[in-house]
């Protein structure tokens, strides 16, 4: 039977990138508990701030937030007022502009810092608190009831002062009693109104599945309270997190650019955007195509400069060098119409280009496509001189050839 014959081997596309159907499929699907809608709160300019050795500055911050609203980004966590004056006054500056995102400070279980957020001009508070028992007894000197009041307190200020308020309690996965994860959420929500409830994942330790099962038990336990997920990157798996804790339920994730933040930094928001558009196929309502620009200019502030094959932002990550990759590509161009059938996403739909390089691992497939892109001709012998030449070159360079190079040895052989 000829492949095209059977039933269900046509291409599974989205805006333009061959994708998993198995991520599509009814027996996976049925295993997930998406939300209608995600909001992604990105946290790079307090959370990534925390990277040792980074500082934003108040313009620069002023700045990165109105590139990020202009991006769709709905939620941007500015900084913490109650620790730094630059952040007061870029708060201030920000709620003089007319951005859709909502401003959101950071505030401690500390009334003044939610009265300081609110004379600044934050629109809301990502207000928080490890709620691990040992850091409430040894860290912060309470009791339990005093610890929970102290919360309630807070978060009821926050209100009366028209602040949109999220409670996160960090180091939620290294508690060994659910019963008092349930009771901290419990005896806040009977006690206040809080538009959003938060967990974290703070030293980037729990398992998908672990996340999986926590956020499930938040769902049961707090059906009609939105819940966020906040993760960190230690053992690798922030991206991961992020997705299976919106498959499981969470409603908004909290990511920073370029995996910024504290260590090994936060999921990365270029990653978990392109992660829920199209692994679960949900629209985030953020301009994908932007993603890469964001990066840069970020890197470029924050003088830290991600991997180059770091996923979505990475300078070489489409890039391709192999020879046996260009043929397939350029095959599966003919046959299906799709450019980049080698390829995870389509990088126009996140401000890239495809960009074939010549080097060490380059094939007969690239030197034929280059000189045709040239309007050149070669006979098989002139393309084996070319190949082999370009391959010495690669060796010795240990990189790909730029194209003045490779234009130069074509030059030496055709003349």
């Amino acid at each position: 039977m000829e492949f095209e014959e059977i039933e269900g081997c046509k291409p599974f596309t989205m805006n333009g990138s061959w994708v998993s159907p198995l991520n599509y499929c009814s027996e996976v699907r049925e295993r997930m508990n998406l939300p209608n809608r995600v909001l992604v709160h990105d946290v790079t300019l307090r959370d990534g701030e925390q990277m040792a050795g980074v500082v934003f500055t108040e313009d620069e911050k002023v700045f990165i937030a109105q590139e990020l609203d202009k991006i769709g980004i709905p939620m941007i966590e500015i900084g913490t007022p109650a620790v730094s004056e630059e952040d007061q006054r870029a708060f201030k500056r920000l709620s003089k502009m007319n951005l859709k995102a909502k401003k959101i400070a950071l505030a401690r279980i500390i009334e003044e810092d939610v009265k300081l957020a609110a004379e600044c001009g934050a629109d809301g508070l990502f207000y928080e608190t490890s709620i691990n028992p040992y850091f409430v007894k040894y860290v912060l000197g309470l009791d339990s009831r005093e610890f929970i009041n102290r919360i309630i307190r807070g978060a009821k200020l926050a209100k009366e002062l028209g602040l949109f308020v999220e409670f996160c309690g960090w180091d939620t996965f290294r508690i060994n009693n659910l019963e008092w994860i349930k009771t901290v959420y419990t005896e806040l929500l009977r006690n206040a109104e809080v538009d959003q409830i938060g967990i974290s994942d703070t030293l980037g330790q729990a398992h998908p599945f672990t996340v999986n099962f926590l956020v499930r038990k938040m769902k049961e336990w707090f059906p009609d309270v939105p819940l966020a997920i906040h993760v960190h990157n230690d053992y690798g798996l922030a991206t991961a997190t992020a997705l299976m804790a919106v498959a499981s339920g969470a409603e908004a994730v909290e990511t920073s650019f370029n995996c910024l933040g504290e260590r090994t930094g936060n999921a990365a928001t270029e990653e978990v955007v392109m992660g829920i558009e199209m692994i679960l196929g949900i629209k985030t309502g953020i301009d994908c195509s932007e993603l890469y620009r964001i990066s840069k200019l970020i890197q470029e502030i924050s003088k830290v400069q991600v991997s180059p094959n770091k996923p979505i932002v990475g300078e070489k990550i489409f890039h391709s060098e192999s020879g046996i990759v260009i043929d397939a590509n350029e095959k599966m161009y003919r046959a299906t119409g799709l450019k980049y059938s080698m390829f995870p996403y389509n990088p126009e739909n996140i401000g890239r280009q495809l960009r074939y390089v010549a080097g060490k691992k380059s094939g007969r497939a690239f030197i034929k496509y280059y000189l045709e892109q040239k309007g050149l001709s070669a006979t098989d012998s002139q393309i084996e001189e070319i190949l082999i030449r370009v391959k010495r070159c690669g060796i010795v360079l240990k990189n790909f050839i730029q194209d003045e190079e490779l234009d130069r040895i074509i030059r030496f052989v055709l003349e």
